[in-house]
């Protein structure tokens, strides 16, 4: 059995975008397209045209992709939803001007080629970054795998093309797709870093996966409801000794790469996160990363007022203070903006 939530819009006569259920029992469907396809036929009021990628749990999906391998991912629920919800104009299909208009950017150094063929081609990648939510100029990530592109090409143009993505690539933030990335962005993405002179910061743990796993547990951490930031292994422990809270952003990206270039969005980034996890019903926050530490706790007053929110007997705790209790060692809670309140 798989039960289905299909994101249904149609801006001619709904004031609200809505979800619509839908449960096949038993199915043969080979393929997401396929499964589309009997939905409406079953339901002619249902459209997604000549759409060619969607998201699946807020995850980008070709519609070409096997089913069984998606079920495999997300096991028998799935929320369908547009690339874009925003720009829906009927169910899954998208008004995608913007995309398109991003193609002028490059027009002067193409010329008289025409390479929007290919251009075209890249349009799940445009709309796979939250980046565009605070930056609404943002080339979007589709302007990285089309630099590449171009530069293979047309290698004399390679300096006229870096200059054009250089202010870009800091706010290249990896794509989520729920199988594999068929534009390998990520790749092509820190390659053109690497030709810029641009480092992505990489994560900085407080404590290994083996101190993890190997902890000694004294203290009794079972009354607790505890967040955790992007870390499966830290994720476990929480479930062996505490309750651990899911909350939907918990792998996104903090940010911290685009702090020095553009503030502004580097906060909206990360209070989102931060608000996330409040809004769970967590007690705390527990991370593993010097850098999620340093923009959750350190600038945490900062995320506030990005919000419009206050964090009220919120606090973050480090993984290597987590252990320090859990071994029931009697810790100082240094460096903290907001008060920790955990015994």
């Amino acid at each position: 059995m798989v039960e289905i939530s299909l994101f249904r819009f149609d801006r001619k006569i709904d004031l609200e975008s809505y979800y619509k259920p839908y449960i096949y029992e038993n199915f043969e469907f080979l393929t997401l397209r396929e499964l589309l396809l009997d939905i409406k036929r079953n339901d002619p009021y249902f459209k997604f045209g000549k759409t060619e990628f969607v998201k699946i749990n807020e995850k980008i999906v070709n519609l070409d992709e096997n089913l069984d391998e998606i079920l495999k991912k997300t096991g028998k629920f799935i929320n369908i939803s547009a690339l874009c919800q925003t720009r829906s104009t009927k169910d899954l299909i998208i008004n995608n001007d913007d995309f398109i208009k991003t193609y002028d950017k490059f027009s002067q150094i193409l010329d008289k080629n025409n390479e929007k063929e290919f251009f075209l081609k890249l349009e799940p990648l445009f709309y796979s970054s939250k980046i565009r939510e605070f930056k609404e100029d943002f080339l979007g990530n589709s302007a990285f795998v089309f630099a590449n592109y171009l530069i293979e090409k047309f290698p004399c143009k390679k300096d006229e093309i870096l200059n054009l993505i250089k202010n870009e690539i800091i706010y290249y933030i990896k794509p989520q797709f729920l199988l594999k990335d068929p534009f390998k962005t990520d790749e092509i993405a820190k390659n053109l870093a690497k030709m810029l002179n641009f480092n992505f910061s990489k994560k900085e743990n407080l404590v290994s996966d083996e101190e993890i796993k190997n902890i000694a547990k004294k203290v009794d951490f079972s009354k607790f409801n505890i967040a955790v930031y992007s870390d499966k292994n830290l994720q476990n422990l929480v479930k062996a000794v505490a309750n651990l809270v899911n909350f939907e952003l918990e792998n996104e990206n903090i940010g911290y790469d685009i702090l020095k270039f553009d503030k502004k969005v580097a906060l909206n980034l990360a209070s989102e996160i931060l608000f996330n996890a409040y809004d769970s019903g967590a007690d705390f926050l527990l991370v593993n990363d010097k850098r999620a530490f340093y923009m959750f706790n350190a600038l945490s007053k900062e995320l506030q007022k990005a919000q419009n929110r206050s964090l009220n007997n919120f606090y973050i705790l480090m993984a290597d203070e987590f252990l320090s209790l859990l071994k029931g060692e009697k810790i100082e809670f240094k460096n903290h903006k907001l008060e920790v309140k955990i015994l």
